[in-house]
């Protein structure tokens, strides 16, 4: 495998792609990762299941549990737990996108999902918790949250929606409309669409058209096998906001993960099929998808992406194990985010169309680096060559991560240090970060 790095040939800039789902706290507290998040530089978190399975925290019948009561009363909001949550996340440096709705119910008998009984009601409570966190209102966060999403995934059904589409809808219409009466400077948007293949996708767009409703971004979820099917959705979704006349609408994938297997293997009765499917989430082969996308989506239709999940907690976290211990996914976002210290994105090629790349350099070019991702079971003899860098003396690679053992304790190099045109070998799903000095 031959690859080409033109330091010389600026193609743009890099986009911090890798925002994740939910902060930094798990367990109620007993678990804080603020420094991995620190260390990440995660941009932005979107607040979905937090906590889960047991929220105390961010859903609206958390933060306001009598439907009925006054929500012009500021003694009607137990705003504390979310207040501490939201503190957490902006201590890290990240921004916030707010879910205003409830945890996902994988019960039979659910509590909290369905359609509240009066929407104009419901965009009141929604409406004073924006105050809460844009405004200060009732001792409030100034400035916390700066986009605002409607529901969580109405198309996905019972345990996340119980009315119908039609439904969720009107309760849109209602709440945007609201919310921005109150302060047209809200970012407010949704749907978070998950289903692609039913009318609610199309649907809503012409919906919101029809209506003249506000839609600052539009947010959609998938979880797949290949990157490329990520890629395709991103324009399909650009091509359908662009028709309806939301041109400068931009796109937020707020939950994303990779999905080795079908949804029924993966949440089958067979706890070996579950345990594989869902450990390839956290592995070396879960990594080098991560890497794999981040990388394709650089050129992709996409604004803000937000990873299921950055908490400690659930069966998705991929970049923390149960105890805080980062896994083989966090090393691949690492290794994002080493790369978004140059600011100058750099040509590259290679002739192996599995293996994908992203290099940029220093503004002075005195330096640069290549992220490698090889989401394939295949290994690679690589050769690289590299030109438009000043005075480069060496080639070396920071960390080529093929399994969890060799990223154990947080140290994950292997030790190359190639000179131009030598020749190493890319291990299958590897993830390779390489630095020219």
């Amino acid at each position: 495998m031959n690859i080409t790095v033109d330091f010389a040939n600026p193609v743009g800039a890099l986009k911090p792609l890798h925002g994740v789902n939910n902060g930094p706290i798990s367990f109620g507290g007993m678990l804080n990762n603020s420094h991995r998040f620190r260390e990440l530089g995660v941009p932005w978190v979107r607040l979905h299941d937090t906590n889960w399975p047991h929220p105390r925290e961010v859903d609206v019948p958390q933060i306001f549990p009598n439907f009925n009561a006054d929500p012009d009363d500021p003694a009607n909001y137990n705003f504390g737990p979310t207040d501490d949550y939201l503190k957490s996340i902006l201590d890290t440096g990240a921004k916030i996108v707010y879910r205003l709705g409830t945890s996902i119910e994988h019960y039979a008998r659910r509590r909290y999902v369905f359609k509240p009984a009066d929407y104009v009601q419901w965009a009141r409570i929604c409406r004073g918790i924006a105050r809460h966190y844009t405004e200060g209102w009732a001792d409030g966060i100034p400035n916390a949250v700066e986009y605002w999403e409607i529901w969580n995934e109405p198309d996905l059904g019972a345990k996340m929606w119980s009315g119908s589409y039609d439904d969720y809808l009107e309760l849109y219409r209602v709440t945007s409309l609201a919310l921005k009466e109150h302060n047209p400077r809200l970012k407010i948007g949704g749907p978070a669409a998950c289903v692609f293949d039913k009318p609610s996708y199309p649907q809503f767009f012409t919906y919101c058209r029809g209506h003249r409703l506000p839609l600052d971004f539009y947010s959609w979820h998938l979880y797949a096998p290949t990157p490329a099917e990520f890629v395709t959705r991103a324009h399909d979704i650009r091509r359908r906001l662009d028709d309806h006349g939301y041109a400068q609408t931009p796109t937020f994938l707020t939950e994303w993960n990779y999905l080795p297997a079908p949804w029924e293997v993966l949440c089958s009765q067979n706890e070996l099929l579950r345990r594989e499917g869902f450990e390839k989430l956290k592995n070396e082969e879960g990594a080098a998808f991560c890497a794999s996308l981040l990388i394709q989506m650089q050129d992709a239709p996409i604004d803000i992406m937000n990873y299921y999940d950055g908490q400690a907690m659930t069966w998705f976290c991929g970049l923390f194990d149960h105890y805080g211990m980062p896994q083989p996914t966090f090393y691949a976002f690492k290794a994002f985010r080493e790369l978004l210290n140059y600011p100058v994105r750099a040509a590259v090629a290679c002739d192996v169309p599995t293996v994908d790349l992203l290099a940029a350099r220093s503004v002075g070019g005195s330096s640069g680096a290549m992220l490698i991702a090889n989401f394939s079971a295949n290994e690679f003899d690589v050769s690289i060559k590299h030109t438009g860098l000043n005075n480069v003396k060496s080639v070396q690679q920071v960390y080529q991560m093929e399994n969890e053992a060799q990223i154990s304790g947080g140290d994950a190099s292997s030790g190359w240090t190639i000179e131009n045109d030598a020749h190493v070998l890319l291990k299958r799903h590897a993830v390779a970060l390489v630095q020219f000095r």
